[in-house]
């Protein structure tokens, strides 16, 4: 369909001779067909004759290139370039084949010119992704994220931004529920065809086993009395109401003694901690109540958020990483992690996490201030 579309143009428009005309279309049957061999020759037959066509150079170079022939898909490619200087999908090619000859820094120019010049949701979703798998190359892994959650943002039914997504949080972030959630979503949006498709219902179910796994061997053992933990919660409560912080931490800490998967007590404890100024445990009460409940947000946001405080940036750090895993569209996590790269002194990715906090605000909660620090900072 894409070459169809590509070359409907110059069929209508009459360039070249008959011969070239009748090579070109020949050389579209074929490829369709998948006979690159046979394409090769009636595309290079019809540049003879139409030697003004990128379209024709650009497919000419994508039969090369399933033939495996990479000089010659270079050349070809190049001249699509010469024709069209802003041919995007030419661009998207050859750093495709630097990406495959192990060159990421000379990949990631070419997908970064491509993307600016790409139209559509789905070209884009592709070259972020592209852009994701180079930045991984070269280990980047704050970038690569980011890409594939831009990619995301494209189009929600792009299925490898979510597989390379859920590998990325697997194999770099261990974070298997999280790399679970992504594999997941991606059997519901890949074709039958996928090539990935069987590796991933595998990891599937070796995520699902090892996570049971992990759950029953921390649940064993454990003694829970959830009528005691509830009594000593709302005396908690009471007491924090009342200010008198020091009992009402001890009542809390007692209710995940009598049940230590009471998410409440852990929460309640942590704000009792908060309000004495005792930044420290109050971090670590966060921590074990997003432990307990990972679906709630403002446990990890207080939590790396205290870290920060408390200058434990690679801490704060990793406790955001689950955060974005479990709700990636969250505008505090990622103006959060600005902070601690900037921090860090890591300012590409400063930059990286800035500019994506700016993309998930409306217009009129922007400040002009920020975009400004935004923008100071260098891309690379």
């Amino acid at each position: 369909m894409l070459l169809l579309l590509a070359l409907v143009g110059l069929f209508a428009a009459g360039c070249g001779s008959d011969s070239g005309q009748s090579a070109l279309k020949q050389g579209v049957a074929d490829f369709d067909e998948k006979n690159y061999p046979a394409a090769i020759a009636h595309f290079t037959r019809a540049t003879k004759r139409i030697t003004d066509s990128a379209p024709l150079y650009y497919h000419l170079g994508l039969a090369h290139l399933h033939q495996g022939e990479i000089e010659s898909a270079l050349a070809a490619f190049n001249a699509a370039l010469e024709l069209a200087p802003g041919h995007s999908e030419a661009k998207a090619c050859l750093g495709q084949i630097a990406y495959l000859q192990n060159d990421a820094v000379k990949a990631q120019g070419y997908f970064e010119q491509a993307l600016a010049t790409a139209s559509g949701d789905e070209a884009k979703a592709r070259l972020l992704t592209s852009l994701a798998l180079a930045e991984m190359a070269r280990d980047r892994n704050d970038l690569a994220r980011l890409y594939l959650l831009r990619a995301q943002q494209h189009n929600r039914r792009y299925a490898p931004a979510f597989y390379n997504l859920a590998s990325l949080y697997r194999d770099k972030f261990n974070l298997r529920e999280e790399a679970l959630d992504q594999f997941e979503l991606y059997v519901r949006l890949a074709s039958k065809g996928d090539r990935h498709l069987e590796k991933a219902e595998n990891l599937i179910k070796r995520l699902r086993d090892n996570i049971a796994r992990t759950q029953a061997e921390e649940a064993e053992g454990q003694r829970r009395d959830p009528a005691a933990a509830a009594r000593l919660l709302q005396e908690g409560a009471r007491l924090n109401a009342a200010k008198q912080y020091p009992k009402a931490a001890k009542a809390f800490r007692d209710a995940l003694a009598a049940d230590p998967l009471t998410f409440s007590a852990a929460y309640g404890l942590a704000m009792t901690y908060k309000s004495q100024g005792l930044l420290a445990e109050a971090l670590e009460a966060f921590r074990r109540a997003a432990q307990i409940n990972p679906s709630h947000q403002e446990s990890f946001l207080q939590a790396a958020e205290l870290a920060f405080q408390l200058k434990r940036y690679a801490e704060a750090a990793k406790i955001l990483d689950r955060a974005i895993a479990r709700s990636p569209f969250n505008a505090a996590s990622a103006e959060l992690m600005a902070r601690i790269r900037n921090a860090e002194a890591r300012q590409p990715e400063a930059r990286a996490y800035g500019e994506f906090y700016l993309s998930l605000l409306r217009p009129e909660q922007k400040s002009a201030a920020y975009e400004k620090w935004v923008r100071s900072l260098p891309v690379k």
